[in-house]
């Protein structure tokens, strides 16, 4: 999640980041004299460092993960087609030319999107190509900011969200719900602190832990329950390493009890909790330690959340795939739910993005990559991974178009056999499948799922 109108986060990352830095020139001369032992040491490749505003980003040239990654992409994110082709007495036809093609992936790749933006009746090309490549380049979407409870509690900028999300619906993409608590004073409300202290004031602490339990619970069941049926997922619970200020009133326990009440307000939405947490170890002790606990305690939750924001610090691919191990355990889907990279270097932005994507759809335990905003017009700091401000394709922007549409895609030509079929390994999906034989063709849909997919075409 990211508010251009808050960003406490950001300045408290930037601190730590300046510290790093002015430790890092005098670590520079030590790393330099020894970093061939210590690679030697470790038995592994080196990495490139690049440093762009101020922020340090690393790319790994590890080939184990990268055969790794390779290997799960064959066995997870594929499946076989059968295309059987028969006249019209059910006979097969052998040597008829079956074109299998591709038109939306299984899995998941989204951005989250600018409702202001995508909502604007311009005829300005800016608005018109930003709403013309959501639907082309993504099967899913989030709302940046209109979902937040403070954003929905206004009863003016609600309407705008609401559309925002049937907009993604009639486009045929799902759509992530952001965020229903975000467990801070900061981020919610202002009237819920001043709804507490008020109750505090005036009738002590019981009554006021009470007010607050159930005024949360109640923002959750009016929001859940509004867009029942529209959103696929919804990160019930964001950040709550760094935002706890209602854990520390009311207990760890109600983190449980607003999973339950989401469930409750809509059984078939995936329930999510999201968390940044990589650049920091105790963070991810907590995030597992939360996950564990909701786990235990019966709470609906469907599902694991990682930002990914690569904004200060360092993080090597084989940390992420042992990142994506570590909570795989879990057995929950693991998406990656807001995706950028700081850097003014753009190869370095295609570069790390490449091998971002390559790992986490190589991760069995994965089931998206989202990324938060992908046009430089429209994103929280100005450095989308797709477009630059004037609509020219990035490297990196290049990087997500050939993985997705090219190099994990399938179309292909063929002939069928001498018993009539025709056979492929493809990338999970929706296709349609067009069978040719004597200038007559049959056009014919179908879904490649993991376990196989057997599909006839009666000419």
């Amino acid at each position: 999640m990211r508010n251009h109108n808050n960003q406490q986060k950001w300045k408290r990352r930037r601190q730590t980041s300046s510290t790093l830095l002015l430790g890092f020139v005098s670590f520079l001369i030590i790393f330099g004299i020894h970093i061939t032992l210590t690679l030697a040491q470790e038995a592994v490749l080196p990495v490139q460092q690049t440093k762009g505003n101020n922020l340090i980003a690393q790319i790994s040239s590890d080939d184990a993960w990268r055969q790794a990654a390779a290997n799960n992409i064959n066995t997870y994110r594929k499946g076989d087609l059968t295309v059987v082709v028969t006249d019209a007495n059910g006979t097969p036809v052998p040597n008829a030319e079956v074109h299998v093609a591709m038109k939306r992936h299984a899995y998941n790749f989204g951005s989250a999107v600018d409702e202001k933006t995508l909502l604007t009746s311009s005829s300005n090309s800016d608005v018109n190509k930003y709403q013309n490549n959501i639907p082309q380049l993504f099967n899913e979407g989030v709302i940046e900011n209109g979902l937040k409870w403070p954003q929905w509690e206004n009863l003016e900028s609600r309407p705008q969200a609401i559309e925002a999300v049937k907009w993604l619906r009639d486009k045929n993409l799902k759509v992530r719900g952001h965020n229903l608590v975000w467990p801070s004073w900061n981020n919610s409300p202002p009237s819920l602190q001043a709804l507490y202290n008020n109750t505090l004031n005036q009738q002590g602490k019981a009554a006021a832990d009470q007010v607050l339990r159930d005024r949360i619970i109640a923002h959750i069941r009016d929001e859940v329950g509004y867009l029942k049926g529209q959103i696929n997922d919804w990160d019930v619970i964001n950040e709550a390493s760094d935002n706890h200020d209602f854990q520390d009133i009311l207990g760890e326990s109600v983190l449980v009890d607003w999973f339950k009440a989401a469930h409750e307000a809509d059984p078939n939405a995936v329930l999510y909790i999201n968390e940044n947490f990589y650049d920091n170890s105790t963070h991810g002790d907590q995030y597992e330690s939360q996950i564990q606990y909701l786990v235990n305690n019966g709470a609906p939750i469907g599902g694991i959340g990682i930002e990914n924001h690569l904004m200060n610090g360092t993080i090597s691919i084989p940390q992420l795939v042992s990142i994506l191990d570590r909570l795989g355990k879990f057995n929950l889907p693991i998406k990656i739910t807001e995706f950028d990279i700081f850097t003014s270097n753009r190869q370095t932005q295609a570069d790390i993005t490449r091998d971002c994507m390559t790992a986490v759809f190589g991760h069995p335990a994965t089931n998206g990559f989202v990324m938060w905003g992908f046009w430089d017009g429209a994103q929280w700091f100005e450095n989308g991974p797709i477009y630059d401000r004037d609509w020219t394709v990035k490297p990196s922007g290049k990087v997500y178009m050939d993985l997705v549409f090219k190099e994990w895609w399938t179309d292909v030509v063929g002939k069928t056999d001498a018993n009539g079929e025709y056979k492929i390994r493809g990338f999970l999906g929706d296709y349609e499948v067009t069978a040719s034989n004597n200038l007559v063709s049959k056009t014919v849909s179908t879904t490649l799922s993991r376990n196989g997919t057997k599909l006839t075409i009666g000419m």
